[in-house]
């Protein structure tokens, strides 16, 4: 299997941090990072529901980027789903149809969902419960050992509903008790539009939170309305990084930290621009070391000679040259985290 660039960063970072003894102080960072980004792969998305439940559009309302065209999943099996910066895994299921069970099956023995998108449209609020109860019945129809995923109602197609926002809140709270009365264990209602966008914020955003650490990263690229889950998942890997950092730059090894910093600072700032949607090659890197500006560039520069030059003053010169590492890392992401994910936190 070929290597991305940050793939290639971290194990090169890893092999040299294993040869540190104090590595333990930030065995759990380096495995977060392994888990979000070496170990990342595509978000798995089941949409169960009715026909013309709005699954489609959906989907096309959650990861375009504005370029047009139709986007549309088969039925019944898993497709991945590539569009621009975009990779979904995508399972829809007709739940009335008399081979949904077998279907179901088939599938999640190829892989298990991470999240269940459940769809009911307004016209079909009388059916609620009924949707609810078969899309319950077959998650119960799992794997052996697999986890339960987690369910989020739909109530879509929100736009359509009467004259307003009003109308539609009062459909979401009847889809709510039917929840409660049918006791089925999912996150609450929500009403949501593909057309207009309503409520599609926060439910991006709550799906970013409900997967595995592994597919955060693939998913806030993806979902486009993620806005804060990218920002979330950038400054974890900024506090990770900057963790490690002042964990070399502590040990007593002069130029040790050019060895490993490196790698490690090109894995997050790459690993922040591909949150972003871009990809991390020679053009990206140029645009970003422009923003810098040449003071910003030198100084990042003098900071790793600084980190050098402190090694070789025992004890006093180690923890300097931490501050120095740590806190030239932080800034390198939280400037990474402000060009590329346009914010100015």
């Amino acid at each position: 299997m070929v290597r991305s660039p940050k793939q290639f960063a971290l194990d090169e970072a890893v092999k040299v941090l294993d040869r540190i003894p104090i590595l333990g102080a930030v065995k759990d960072e380096i495995a977060r990072l392994r888990s979000l980004l070496y170990d990342r792969r595509t978000p798995r998305f089941a949409v169960l529901g009715l026909p013309e439940s709005g699954r489609s559009s959906l989907l096309q309302a959650l990861i375009e980027r504005g370029s047009g065209g139709e986007l549309r999943a088969e039925h019944d099996a898993w497709v991945q789903i590539a569009h621009e910066s975009a990779k979904v895994d995508w399972l829809e299921l007709d739940i009335n149809d008399d081979n949904a069970k077998s279907h179901w099956r088939s599938a999640v023995e190829q892989k298990v969902p991470d999240v269940v998108l459940v769809t009911i449209e307004p016209a079909d609020i009388e059916r609620a419960e009924e949707i609810l109860v078969q899309s319950d019945a077959l998650l119960r129809d799992l794997p052996s050992g697999a986890e339960r995923p987690r369910i989020f109602p739909l109530l879509t197609q929100s736009d359509l509903i009467g004259t307003g926002e009003r109308d539609a809140e009062a459909l979401r709270r009847t889809l709510t008790q039917t929840l409660r009365r049918s006791k089925i264990n999912a996150d609450p209602p929500r009403a949501v539009s593909s057309l207009t966008g309503q409520g599609l914020e926060g439910l991006s955003e709550a799906i970013v939170l409900a997967l595995p650490e592994e597919a955060r990263v693939e998913a806030a690229r993806s979902l486009t309305r993620a806005s804060e889950a990218r920002v979330r998942i950038a400054n974890e890997i900024v506090r990770a990084c900057t963790s490690i950092s002042m964990t070399v730059g502590i040990t007593p090894i002069p130029f040790s930290d050019m060895a490993v910093l490196g790698p490690v600072q090109l894995m997050m700032v790459s690993a922040i621009a591909y949150l972003s949607g871009r990809q991390w090659n020679r053009r990206t890197a140029a645009e970003w070391f422009a923003s810098l500006g040449v003071a910003g560039t030198i100084a990042f520069g003098m900071r790793y000679t600084a980190q050098a030059v402190l090694k070789f003053i025992p004890v006093a010169g180690n923890l300097v040259s931490a501050g120095f590492a740590g806190g030239g890392t932080s800034a390198m992401g939280r400037s990474a985290i402000k060009y590329f994910l346009r914010t100015d936190d």
